[in-house]
């Protein structure tokens, strides 16, 4: 029996109640980034900032508005990684660098090279081994449309495009995008820039992975 896909939703929801949960805490330690929050708030409002801070410790609605966004946090990423590292077709697990030395990026000329100081795309998220096959994934985890997700949705894109001109052996890349921004047609404009040919390509949502992997098994 298939292992059933993470729930994000559910779990977004538990973790705005820990989060909610956690501000006064936050506030006790003066916590740096909650400070500027309420600084800004006071600004905005022209309230002061100790009578703020006091309408946090008071009234867990008022609390909830500072409560750290759980997108915010890699909560999707987390949990798609969680989700992948436990399935049988998947060895050797990694979860790559964001930024730095480490990083891995895929080039213009479709190369997988690491740290670069002036990245050609979004960093690859996840890398692991399926048989004798090295596995290169991105996850992507978008609720609606608007600016910044249709940006996420156009990184997606280039890291495909880009990928389109590798000549490396014995990989795949894996564009794994879940959330109710990515309806059908969008999953179809996104297959149309993978490849048919090694090295291939894919677009899925994360519980089509499985299916995906069980060609490179040996």
């Amino acid at each position: 029996m298939p292992k059933p896909p993470p729930d994000y939703d559910a779990e977004e929801l538990r973790a705005w109640r820990r989060n909610v949960q956690e501000v006064e805490n936050r506030l006790k330690k003066s916590e740096k980034n909650l400070l500027k929050r309420i600084e800004l708030f006071a600004l905005r409002f022209e309230y002061g900032a100790k009578v703020i801070s006091e309408k946090i410790r008071e009234d867990p609605m008022f609390a909830a508005h500072f409560a750290k966004e759980p997108r915010r946090t890699g909560l999707h990423e987390k949990m798609a990684a969680e989700w992948l590292q436990n399935l049988e077709q998947v060895n050797e697990f990694e979860v790559l660098k964001k930024s730095g030395k480490d990083a891995l990026y895929i080039t213009s000329d479709g190369e997988i090279r690491k740290g670069m100081k002036n990245p050609p795309s979004k960093s690859l998220d996840f890398r692991w081994r399926t048989g004798n096959t090295t596995i290169y994934a991105s996850h992507k985890y978008t609720r609606e449309s608007g600016g910044n997700q249709d940006s996420q949705y156009k990184e997606m894109e280039k890291l495909l495009r880009q990928f389109q001109s590798s000549s490396e052996e014995a990989c795949v890349l894996l564009v794994i995008v879940d959330g109710p921004y990515y309806k059908d047609k969008k999953m179809a404009d996104l297959r149309n820039n993978t490849r048919s040919h090694p090295p291939q390509s894919y677009v899925t949502h994360i519980e089509g992975v499985p299916d995906i992997l069980n060609d490179y098994v040996e």
